[in-house]
């Protein structure tokens, strides 16, 4: 896959397969290439405005002179604007390079691992192990030994209806909006049938206690969706799963394992966080948080921008949410 070649080596939200995901809710998938970096494009038509352009991780660069460079072949595509949110590293850049670049930070990122903690494969088993906090190191050891099983399952209608169900739980005990089951049986059927992503559940006594579903490409991996029962938390079944999950990854070339999302490091040690919970969890696998500098807006059409930040991107995301019952992007 071209994009797997990128300088940034690849992220799997600029797969044929999230494409072909969002191409059945709302969006059309554009396929183009810049400067040798290969790159998904979602558009969508806007009343009155024009078309809009979101190019999710992506451009796959690795330096801002790359990055300037596409931008200004995109500059005549035609768009009123383009999202765009790379994993550039936030500390990476000097102040104002970015908007220096032609780009205005976002009012809101799109994606959701814009401070996340990545989990580095490259080392042998017991080493990875090694680097995990005791008492993750522990509760593994304690799951397995308590009899909890993992097993990289099939993406078929009873397994997808049994992730969707647990997430559903998971999700709104947590107060976090959940998309549709078609959003994410499509999801979880397109990247298991492209080879970009595995479902997997930890079992206890033949159920189901655990599960989750992992996209990879090249050498990275996203824990892109998880959830699990609360009936025994003493099992710990989400620590063994991560592990042997991040086992599986490694036995396929995959280098490093995105955990998807902390809270941002000025509020890492904010117990009352919404997210304080996952950021333990997570941050037993490996304390370090990484930052990526999030969406920013290329502006195209100054004023259609003004109508799009003042009122059009509110009412366009209030009428995918009453029309047709769906987040915006």
């Amino acid at each position: 896959m071209l994009v797997a070649a990128n300088p940034d080596g690849g992220n799997v939200l600029q797969s044929k397969a999230f494409g072909d995901t969002k191409s059945r809710h709302g969006w059309q998938a554009k396929h183009l290439i810049s400067d040798g970096v290969a790159m998904l494009v979602l558009a969508r038509r806007v009343p009155l405005l024009g078309e809009l352009w979101y190019i999710p991780k992506g451009p796959g660069v690795k330096d801002l002179g790359q990055l300037k460079r596409i931008l200004g072949e995109l500059n005549q595509a035609g768009p009123f604007m383009i999202k765009i949110d790379p994993e550039i590293p936030k500390d990476s850049l000097k102040a104002g390079s970015l908007s220096g670049a032609g780009l205005v930070k976002a009012r809101r990122n799109i994606q959701y691992n814009i401070s996340t903690v990545v989990v580095d494969l490259t080392l042998a088993d017991d080493d990875i192990l090694a680097s995990f906090k005791q008492k993750t190191r522990y509760n593994i050891r304690l799951g397995a030994k308590k009899g909890v099983t993992v097993e990289a399952s099939a993406t078929i209608p009873e397994t997808i209806t049994s992730l969707y169900e647990m997430s559903k739980t998971t999700y709104e005990r947590a107060g976090v909006y959940v998309r549709d089951k078609q959003y994410f049986s499509d999801f979880w059927t397109l990247h298991a049938e492209q080879g970009t992503g595995q479902m997997f559940f930890a079992n206890f006594e033949g159920k189901p206690v655990a599960g989750a579903f992992i996209t990879y490409l090249g050498g990275s991996a996203l824990y892109k969706d998880g959830a699990s029962y609360r009936d025994h938390p003493e099992l710990q079944a989400p620590y063994v799963m991560q592990w042997e999950i991040m086992r599986w990854l490694k036995a396929r070339g995959v280098m490093e394992y995105d955990l998807h999302g902390v809270p941002p490091l000025a509020e890492i040690d904010n117990p009352s966080h919404p997210l304080a919970g996952l950021a333990r969890f997570k941050r037993g696998f490996n304390p370090d948080i990484t930052e990526y500098i999030g969406t920013y807006d290329l502006v195209l059409s100054g004023s259609k921008y003004q109508t799009w930040n003042r009122s059009g991107e509110r009412l366009a995301m209030a009428y995918e949410s009453r029309r047709n019952h769906r987040l915006f992007y």
